[in-house]
């Protein structure tokens, strides 16, 4: 039991360092700064990385208690996604640090709120049970539905908090009653004893229900990463909530439930009788990409907010996560490179790891021109930034490049692997590309993107100050938005050893353990193992 909870000690520590923060809140003068809280918050999430550091040196890792084994399950995959979140945590915790005072919003229950939610994220990540991931989900959703909201004395802070908090929670009733249906037909909740199950039981796989139970957890997931045509809400909650939770929620939220629904599609739905069809998720996943690519991007074309903009530009960007997502293969239709490399996720993996980049170097400045309670960042409020502050601009510039999938930047290389993984030959399709069009809808989307991504930088560099904007005074937030843009440089530069974690984690995705199953009604038998689409 100990060696477990030894595997599960990033979560564990974030949980500790959560409640550290709480308990040292009620205890210190709340009428002081409490921004150092935000320190011991960082140096909490870099424990936990550290701890994600040396799991992966270690992996592959088994749980091997029945506890917690067929909850959670510590994989290259889930310990990468897991990263990810936490550097994306890290720095928008940074930024946080000076940011709230100037917002009247420094209360110390902001940092274990967001500590409690990373927590629930790297469960979601880790989880292999649906009942966990519901509660690991529910841990995460409530802590930011609180955080939207953390502006008290805002309405539209208070607006956005109640928009999310209803979207949200339709999502997790449709999330429930997916794994409500999913139960009923198979008498499973292991993700890999639900595979198990239907590849032994192909006429369960064809019922009704079952398909209806994948396509509403698949709804569920889809208004969390804001998936057209389930993303109405997040422009109006992006704009409303604080710049560094709009940060929060762009990047780690994203990361954490891209990495869920990804584990939960490949294992427990990645059958073919789930991936083809008119109602298959192969295209749903699909069409919802290039909902979410034309409605983010010609959306945007229209903004002049810079945090409407870049909530435009996450839907977006979740078309091109999603084409990662379709193009992982499952039942040996891997692909393979020109090298002879298996392509297997680490595209999606990648993608996740450059938008957080890019997306937390432009929140920062999105915080950055919030001095004196100023809530609203419109482009008179960046104006002439680069002449200001020859840094913000930088950072502002780097992170829109790397957006747009400019050479030289993590996102160039993220969207490249992406199309890569799509273009590769099938081994399961007779060897030609299937995405082909997904690819051509993805360039013209960004090719798009371009206007209202170059409009930005004109604005920062080409045109004057319209009016005298006070610019926030931090070092940490500084560190943060410098940090992000040295980041996207150097994976852009050189990407390799990066790529190459990617791809060892998502060959872990594809690759599941064996489970028992149990029949309904029945006793628990041995099944046999899901056929691993490559072998690591």
């Amino acid at each position: 039991m100990l060696a477990d909870l030894a595997l599960i000690s990033p979560i564990l520590i974030c949980a500790a360092a959560g409640l550290v923060v709480l308990m040292a809140g009620v205890f210190s003068d709340r009428a002081r700064w409490s921004g150092w809280l935000g320190y011991v918050s960082v140096a909490g999430m870099a424990a936990a990385l550290g701890a994600i550091w040396w799991l992966w040196e270690q992996s592959p890792v088994e749980l091997s208690g029945s506890q917690l084994a067929g909850s959670l399950i510590v994989d290259p995959f889930a310990l990468a996604v897991s990263a990810i979140i936490l550097v994306g945590a890290m720095l928008t915790t940074l930024s946080a640090v000076h940011y709230l005072p100037e917002q009247k919003s420094d209360h110390p229950e902001y940092y274990a709120l967001l500590l409690f939610s990373v927590s629930g994220m790297l469960g979601m990540v880790m989880s292999r049970d649906l009942l966990s991931l519901f509660v690991c989900l529910e841990v995460m959703s409530m802590a930011v539905y609180i955080l939207a909201g953390f502006k008290r004395q805002s309405s539209f802070s208070t607006e956005s908090a109640m928009k999310y908090f209803i979207t949200g929670s339709f999502a997790s009733a449709l999330l429930l009653l997916g794994i409500a249906y999913i139960w009923g037909t198979t008498g499973q909740l292991d993700m890999v004893g639900i595979a198990t199950y239907f590849e032994t039981h192909p006429s369960a796989a064809a019922d009704p229900l079952s398909q209806l139970g994948m396509v509403l957890m698949l709804g569920a997931f889809a208004f969390k990463v804001a998936a057209a045509p389930f993303h109405m809400w997040t422009p109006d909650v992006y704009e409303g909530a604080p710049s560094t939770v709009s940060g929060f929620m762009a990047i780690a939220v994203k990361t954490a439930a891209f990495g869920a629904l990804a584990r939960l599609l490949i294992t427990a739905f990645g059958d073919e009788a789930f991936r083809s069809g008119p109602f298959g998720w192969n295209f749903l996943v699909a069409v919802m990409a290039v909902a979410s690519i034309i409605a983010g991007n010609l959306a945007a074309l229209a903004q002049t907010n810079l945090k409407r903009v870049l909530a435009y530009s996450a839907i977006a960007h979740t078309g091109y996560l999603l084409i990662a997502l379709v193009a992982v293969p499952t039942d040996g239709g891997y692909a393979v490179s020109t090298t002879g490399q298996l392509l297997a996720g680490g595209g999606l993996v990648f993608y996740l790891g450059a938008y957080t980049l890019a997306n937390a170097g432009a929140f920062a400045v999105a915080a950055a021109i919030s001095a004196d309670n100023r809530e609203d960042v419109d482009e008179l409020s960046y104006a002439g930034l680069a002449k200001r502050s020859p840094l913000w601009g930088m950072t502002l510039t780097v992170s829109v490049i790397s957006l747009l999938g400019i050479p030289t930047t993590a996102g160039f290389v993220g969207k490249l692997t992406v199309f890569g993984e799509a273009l590769a030959p099938q081994a399961a399709d007779g060897g030609g590309p299937v995405w082909l069009w997904l690819v051509i809808v993805a360039v013209l989307g960004s090719v798009i993107s371009a206007w209202y991504y170059l409009r930005i930088l004109v604005v920062a560099w080409m045109k004057d100050e319209v009016r005298p904007i006070k610019l926030i005074s931090s070092r940490t937030l500084a560190v943060s938005g410098a940090l992000a843009a040295v980041l996207t440089v150097f994976w852009g530069i050189l990407p390799a050893k990066t790529i190459d974690a990617s791809n060892k984690a998502g060959v872990s995705l594809v690759t599941p353990a064996k489970a028992e199953v149990i029949e309904p009604g029945g006793d628990r038998t041995a099944g046999a193992a899901v056929k691993p689409a490559v072998q690591p």
